[in-house]
């Protein structure tokens, strides 16, 4: 969290979120939705907005697996873990 405050607001542009899972099946392309992983996200998040950063979230989940769902169902799952997880 020091790399966080470091930065400071007026380096905090954007505040992209996703998971990592373990074991990683590919480095690049298996990411995981927020909460499956072992990311604090919270942490992660409290840490910026201490900072001052007031900005939007982008839901980055960069997952063979993810993308193979439908598209109602990752929004779906994507809307309830933001208000849960992050």
């Amino acid at each position: 969290m020091g790399q966080i405050a470091r930065a400071g607001k007026d380096r905090l542009l954007a505040f992209h979120v996703c998971d990592w899972l373990v074991p990683t099946k590919d480095i690049l392309n298996d990411r995981g939705m927020m909460g499956d992983g072992v990311i604090d996200i919270k942490s992660v998040r409290k840490a910026v907005e201490a900072q001052g950063f007031a900005g939007y979230s982008e839901i980055e989940i960069f997952s063979n697996d993810w993308w193979g769902k439908p598209i109602d169902e990752v929004l779906r799952i994507c809307i309830e873990r933001h208000k849960t997880v992050v």
